[in-house]
């Protein structure tokens, strides 16, 4: 990275902010509140012969209710491995294909892993390629520049954290 590049930089701190977040919120996190379902639930993984899958919602309006921690966490996934996918890799990988954990420390893992590979890409990132359009094809048709791309991703994960950190205190409240 180079240290000059105050742009960079700034990404590279609100992503160690977002992550620090998630990962309070991961540590403690145990099976059966990953699969707690709220008396408001919303989005939730499912398992259908033996095959577990998580859908994305025709419309994000309030009524849907509360996503459960475990959709919370598959939509992480889901949305890290596509960006990575279609930025750095064959650019293929559909919604179909991102796997959904059943197991929570199966999708702590797999978080870690997509924590890793950002932090490489960030490290290894030229400063032309901030403002490349080549690799932002997921979520925006390559229409933005890639440091718009990463300062959405920052901002995904620290919604999806305070999303969990939200059910944590329903599920916490619920049980006591």
């Amino acid at each position: 990275m180079n240290e000059n590049n105050a742009l960079l930089n700034n990404i590279t701190f609100q992503f160690s902010i977002s992550k620090q977040l998630l990962e309070y919120h991961l540590t403690s996190l145990e099976q059966e509140e990953y699969r707690w379902l709220s008396p408001n639930a919303g989005l939730f993984i499912k398992e259908e012969n033996g095959e577990w899958y998580a859908d994305l919602p025709e419309t994000e309006a309030y009524h849907i209710g509360t996503p459960s921690l475990a959709w919370t966490l598959w939509h992480i996934t889901f949305w890290w491995e596509m960006v990575l996918d279609h930025a750095f890799g064959a650019g293929t990988l559909t919604k179909e294909e991102i796997k959904v954990h059943e197991d929570v420390e199966a999708v702590k893992t797999v978080i870690h892993s997509l924590i890793a590979k950002w932090e490489e890409v960030l490290m290894n990132l030229k400063e032309e390629e901030l403002y490349s359009k080549a690799y932002t094809a997921f979520p925006f048709n390559n229409e933005v520049e890639f440091h718009q791309l990463a300062s959405w991703l920052n901002l995904e994960l620290m919604k999806n954290a305070a999303e969990i950190g939200y059910v944590r205190f329903e599920y916490a409240s619920v049980k006591k």
